[in-house]
């Protein structure tokens, strides 16, 4: 009938605007000073996204990354984008993003032969369940902006670079905060090199800690804490 016929022209019309999405890296948003999609260790959330996580994720997604371990930031970045009018999380400083430490897991979430298609798979899906395709209900999904400002690498990186010298510190109530806006204030008046040796100095003392507890692969450390089991089995 009529109805049946609509729908079938509906099905198609939809299959001919909707294409197969796929995981694109760091390297290629760097170079087209744009990008869509972040991990949550490189942007700037809310905490209240976190309890919506767990509350209001839908089930199909959040049980997927419970029980295979990967695309939880694909899922994090996609579920914020639906909330936003499909604006993606902004994406965080560059010493920020620059000086994180990677830490070791017993399960990991990437390194597999089959890692990439199975990232192609969750952008896909997760972005259809999530409403954030060309044809979707919350979408479609954005692209912003990655501000990568070559005369100052440090401090015009980011979605929205951060106006250090326009903050007033004696105002903030965060003793943290307080410190930090004076550490960049002061950080920004040095030269490139000095603010790489200051980025350098944090990271050096953030890996210090981490391996400390054995969470840096394959260290004394990590031997003692992760396989010491294993020679007694």
């Amino acid at each position: 009938g009529v109805g049946k016929k609509n729908e079938e022209e509906e099905e198609e019309k939809k299959k001919k605007t909707t294409t197969n999405w796929k995981y694109g890296y760091m390297s290629t948003t760097e170079k087209s000073n744009s990008y869509s999609l972040t991990l949550p260790r490189a942007s700037f959330l809310h905490k209240d996204y976190l309890d919506l996580y767990i509350m209001a994720m839908p089930r199909p997604i959040y049980l997927y990354v419970a029980q295979h371990f990967e695309c939880e930031d694909i899922a994090m970045s996609f579920f914020v984008s639906s909330l936003t009018g499909g604006k993606p999380p902004l994406v965080t400083d560059y010493w920020a993003v620059k000086s994180m430490v990677k830490l070791y897991s017993e399960k990991k979430i990437s390194g597999g032969k089959d890692h990439k298609s199975a990232r192609d798979k969750c952008v896909d899906r997760f972005a259809e369940v999530l409403g954030v395709k060309e044809d979707g209900e919350w979408g479609p999904l954005q692209t912003a902006e990655l501000v990568h400002d070559v005369d100052d690498p440090m401090f015009g990186y980011g979605a929205e670079p951060e106006d250090w010298d326009g903050m007033d510190e004696l105002s903030l109530s965060s003793v943290r905060l307080k410190e930090l806006v004076v550490t960049m204030k002061e950080l920004k008046t040095k030269s490139y090199n000095d603010q790489l040796k200051w980025l350098k100095r944090k990271k050096y003392v953030t890996m210090k800690e981490a391996k400390k507890v054995g969470m840096i692969e394959k260290t004394e450390e990590w031997e003692k804490r992760w396989r010491s089991g294993e020679d007694e089995t």
